[in-house]
């Protein structure tokens, strides 16, 4: 009996006995890259499915980012959405940044009187000025989180 050259498929010969083994063999041979080629399109399948869902996660937390002129305490700047938190950073030099996430905000204490200084709004976020060292007139940059 003969072979095939790539797979070493079973080949019959005109003058061989008849016997089911040969092609049996062939089948199973067959069968196993079948199995074979439909467990790796699986595993193809589940590894762009899993890619999909990580994109799908990562598009879904989105970042903006803007400048804000802050020229009347408080300001609001709307954002048409609410966002998550806010990092809002002074572009003057010696001044600070400060960053508000969720329902909480960022106050300065002084004299026993508390100030909001960042706040997040429905659609925004609110600034209030302190004067020095704080948030004062100019532009700032801010980053909010969806």
């Amino acid at each position: 009996m003969q072979h095939t050259d790539k797979y070493k498929l079973n080949l019959i010969e005109k003058d061989d006995v008849f016997s089911p083994d040969a092609l049996n063999d062939n089948a199973e041979k067959v069968e196993s890259v079948l199995v074979s080629l439909a467990n790796g399109d699986r595993e193809e399948a589940e590894a762009r499915d899993a890619l999909a869902q990580r994109v799908t996660a990562l598009e879904v937390q989105k970042i903006f980012f803007g400048t804000v002129a802050y020229e009347t305490s408080p300001q609001t700047v709307n954002l048409g959405f609410t966002p998550k938190a806010v990092l809002l950073m002074s572009r003057i030099p010696g001044t600070t940044a400060a960053m508000v996430v969720g329902e909480k905000y960022v106050y300065h204490v002084s004299g026993g009187r508390e100030t909001v200084i960042l706040k997040i709004v429905e659609n925004g976020f609110t600034i209030t000025s302190l004067g020095s060292n704080f948030f004062t007139h100019g532009e700032h940059n801010y980053i909010a989180f969806v």
